[in-house]
């Protein structure tokens, strides 16, 4: 169990690193163009719940069930790779 958790952590904070990385590309200077588009909420909401998400699954792996702590440990890439598998449906 512990394994699997530490994939997830390299893997949720990977993702993190990725799209602070690409985030000057992705919302190109919203910041500074007015009002927050709401593609930009959810790209800062993806990056949050990538840093939240292994951090709550450390803190709660004693009270939590193996099934519920890894659905919790692997959400972000799972959304991920899901948002990536959809996007040509909305292109």
């Amino acid at each position: 169990m512990v394994a699997a958790l530490v994939i997830a952590t390299v893997l949720d904070l990977g993702l993190a690193l990725l799209l602070i990385g690409v985030s000057g590309f992705v919302l190109q200077g919203v910041n500074n163009t007015g009002p927050m588009m709401p593609e930009a909420i959810l790209f800062i909401l993806m990056i949050v719940i990538s840093i939240a998400s292994p951090l709550a699954a450390w803190a709660f792996r004693r009270d939590l069930g193996s099934a519920t702590l890894l659905a919790l440990a692997y959400a972000p890439p799972v959304i991920a790779v899901g948002a990536l598998l959809a996007e040509p449906l909305f292109v």
